[in-house]
Parts: structure tokens; C-alpha cells; sequence
């Protein structure tokens, strides 16, 4: 974060529970001032009654181009420029190949991956003008964070469109980075594990090495603040995926086809 926090200005979508709240809470207690975007309303209005002046709440459904549209035009009235826009906001649906429908694809490509879209078209260009601002200054430049999962590493057990949406995110991340390699935006990825949250809670499996959400918003803060390509956590897990990643296929999928309740291996 900037020498001078109380001019830092951050925007977070999904912020309204999870890592999004936490690192809204993080950021808002550090001084910046943090635009907070959700379709949930009720928890946004906590973290502005707390932070009044330096939190400012935008109801917004993301997967709605034409709700992203005029929420973006409405931020770009309040503020010339981001510093940092992380687009957290995100869901998973889990994939039934036995009764295989279309509805838990459509409902996360709507928000993981449209919305993340939706999410770029606004912020990039604030990003832009905060160089375009300060481009005779010493100040850090302008910063894209995307939310992946460590789910993206491997073909998991029922994540036919949850590891599909996180995947289509990092290559347009990895993308941008070649892209805006001389507009001097640091774009960083974060992979989690699992992190204990409203939508995890959901999960009827074991999550090894789960952390909660405020041991994840700091590992994420702290690869933020360093500007780091990529932040991964937490270790065991990151060492366990890549090791399978780097099997042959065949080896990746028996593996996990031990761990699948489809599996009769």
C-alpha cells in the first residue's frame, strides 16, 4: 500500500461476505478509501456505518451488463482514479454428471466469468487514469488483482464449471499482462485454498488445510503489497497440486478419480 494510506483508493467486488469483506475491512482499518460492490446489501451498510467518509457501498449485480455499466459510470463520478481493483466476486456450483443440466454453468460463468468482464470494462480504465495521473510522481503505479482458485490447477472432482470459470479468469489476467506490458498496470493473481466462508460452509467434503478468511485476506494483502505475479496458499496444498499437475494426465486423473465419489476405481 502507498506511503500514504489515506490517499489510496481500492475498489473490491464481492464484498459483501468472504474474502471480499475481509479485505475491505483490512483496507478501510489501514485508511484508504474503499469502494465495496455486491448485490447484498444489508452487509455493505455495516462496513459504511463503520467507516463513514471512506467506505462507499455500490448495490450491483456484476452479471448485468447494463447494472455494471451504470454502477461504473456512477464510480467514475465520485473518484478520477483506482489505485487497486480486486474482482473478487464469485460463486460455485458443483456439477452432477449423472444428471448432468445446464444451470450450475450458467449461474457461475454469469458471475466468475462474466462478471469479472463486466468488473474490467470499468476499472481498467480508472486504473489507466491513475498513471496518466501520477506519471511524474514516485507513487506505486496502478494494480489488477483477479481471484482465482487453487481449483484451476487441476481437474477436480465435480468443478466441471467452477474450475472452468477460474480458468477462463487466469488467462485473461496472464493475457492482460502482455497486453498492458507498456501501460505499466501490475496485474496479480491469487489462488486460495480453502477458506472458510458463507459459500464453502456448502461444501459436504473435508477442505485440508482450510484458513478463514482473515489468515487469507492478510496472505493476499501481503502478495498485493509486493507486487507478486501470482499468490498461492497456503503451502501443503499449493505443494500437493502442483506435484499431481506435474504427473502425466493419465496419473493426474487416477489420482483424482480416487477421490471422486463417481469413481468406482
Amino acid at each position: 500500500m502507498t506511503a500514504n494510506p489515506t490517499s489510496y483508493t481500492v475498489l473490491i467486488t464481492g464484498a459483501s461476505s468472504g474474502i471480499g469483506y475481509e479485505l475491505a475491512l483490512c483496507y478501510l482499518k489501514q485508511g484508504a478509501k474503499v469502494f465495496v460492490l455486491a448485490r447484498s446489501e444489508e452487509p455493505l451498510a455495516q462496513l459504511t456505518q463503520q467507516f463513514p467518509g471512506r467506505c462507499v457501498a455500490v448495490r450491483v449485480d456484476l452479471s448485468d451488463a447494463d447494472d455494471s455499466q451504470r454502477a461504473g459510470e456512477w464510480i467514475s463520478q465520485q473518484v478520477p482514479f483506482l489505485d487497486l481493483a480486486i474482482l473478487n466476486a464469485g460463486t460455485c456450483e458443483y456439477v452432477d454428471v449423472n444428471h448432468l443440466t445446464r444451470e450450475p454453468f450458467e449461474k457461475v460463468m454469469a458471475i466468475n466469468w462474466q462478471g469479472t468482464v463486466n468488473s474490467l470494462l470499468f476499472c481498467l480504465p480508472l486504473l489507466r487514469k491513475k498513471n496518466l495521473h501520477e506519471k511524474k510522481s514516485s507513487a506505486q503505479t496502478a494494480q489488477l488483482v483477479g481471484i482465482s482458485s487453487m481449483a484451476s490447477i487441476l481437474p477436480m472432482p465435480r468443478s466441471q464449471a467452477y474450475g472452468a470459470s477460474k480458468v477462463a479468469v487466469e488467462y485473461l489476467f496472464n493475457s492482460l499482462r502482455v497486453d498492458l506490458v507498456n501501460e505499466q498496470i501490475d496485474i496479480t493473481l491469487v489462488r486460495p485454498g480453502f477458506v472458510k466462508t458463507p459459500l464453502t460452509e456448502r461444501n459436504d467434503f473435508p477442505m485440508p488445510f482450510a484458513q478463514t478468511t482473515a489468515e487469507a485476506a492478510i496472505r493476499i494483502m501481503r502478495g498485493i503489497n509486493k507486487r507478486h505475479w501470482l499468490v498461492q496458499f497456503p503451502w501443503p496444498l499449493v505443494w500437493l497440486m502442483n506435484t499431481i499437475a506435474c504427473l502425466p494426465l493419465r496419473a493426474q486423473v487416477w489420482l483424482l478419480q480416487k477421490i471422486s465419489r463417481n469413481s468406482k476405481v
